[in-house]
């Protein structure tokens, strides 16, 4: 009998398109012979869940949907929501009380790492190499130019910029308080940008998918280089053994040391061959023009095998 499959977009953030594109990409690739696969689409804030073919509701007490009479229920719940409810961890209880596996990491390591400034935070503690940065001020004697002005909790580089003088701060911070009530504001690494992709599918060790270097056509990587072409996107990298190793190295290590669950991607800038971690995505993008695809198609593993295994480690995953 087939598993039925729940796969989760829209959500209430500006990367709500992103995040459907992402859904179908994944549907339009999931093994017909094992899975019925549903794109389920959350709209607005009440986090109805609708399915998107048939725009049927589901029933929010069970999780369920009644499709010509019969009550379809789920073996899984594929969380491709990027921001808020999903990548925010705010529908993991949800899902644990109906005793449903999910993809996603769980609420409180999703939290940690959607949150700019305390992922940062908490991975200098660990002694991990990140940028330095400070909270909502733009008066710190410490700020050097360039620097970078984020919202602490956006996707998809919105309301980031380079800032290369005090003169376009203030532009800079209001751009990220578009998205955001907090800002940060964050030292500038120059360097090479690398991004490492790891996932915990295989039942003897995590593993890695091949680095890609991103090389922009802007001052950073944005998101019209990101989702239109204003980019080179490199896999696999053309880098050293040695500076691939250490990415991948400590890629394992931040995922073990942040708990995180699923396929993650972990965004680097190499500044004379020491890897400093810019940012933890723990929903990365899933259409065809995103990173993790293109990294799967490098890699040994076909994309529609890849995601069989995600779908049969996170069905067996004793997590909840």
């Amino acid at each position: 009998m087939k598993k039925n499959i729940a796969i989760l977009v829209g959500g209430n953030s500006e990367e709500k398109k992103i995040s459907i594109k992402s859904g179908e990409n994944f549907i339009n690739n999931l093994d017909p012979d094992k899975y019925s696969g549903y794109l389920i689409i959350i709209k607005d804030k009440n986090a109805d869940f609708i399915n998107k073919k048939t725009l049927e509701k589901l029933n929010k007490k069970d999780f369920s949907l009644n499709q010509k009479g019969k009550k379809i229920k789920f073996n899984l719940i594929v969380i491709l929501i990027h921001g808020s409810p999903g990548e925010t961890g705010e529908l993991c209880s949800y899902f644990e009380s109906l005793k449903i596996p999910y993809s996603s990491s769980n609420e409180i390591s999703s939290k940690l790492t959607f949150n700019k400034k305390k992922c940062n935070d908490y991975l200098r503690e660990q002694d991990f190499t990140v940028p330095n940065s400070i909270l909502n001020k733009k008066t710190d004697i410490n700020i050097k130019y360039p620097c970078i002005v984020k919202p602490i909790n956006s996707g998809s580089s919105f309301g980031v910029s380079k800032v290369n003088n005090p003169s376009k701060l203030n532009k800079a911070i209001n751009l990220a308080k578009q998205y955001a009530q907090d800002f940060m504001i964050e030292e500038f690494i120059e360097g090479r940008e690398l991004t490492c992709a790891v996932h915990n599918f295989s039942k003897e060790k995590l593993i890695t998918l091949p680095l890609t270097e991103i090389i922009s056509n802007n001052e950073i990587f944005d998101y019209n280089a990101k989702y239109l072409g204003q980019s080179n996107e490199i896999t696999p990298a053309n880098i050293e053994v040695e500076i691939a190793d250490k990415i991948k190295n400590i890629s394992i290590k931040a995922y073990d040391s942040l708990n995180l669950n699923g396929i993650v991607r972990f965004d680097f800038i190499v500044k004379k061959e020491n890897p400093y971690i810019i940012e933890v995505n723990t929903i990365p993008g899933f259409s065809k023009e995103s990173i993790v695809p293109q990294m799967i198609n490098k890699s040994e593993t076909d994309i529609k095998d890849f995601i069989s295994e995600l779908v049969e480690k996170t069905i067996s995953h004793k997590r909840i």
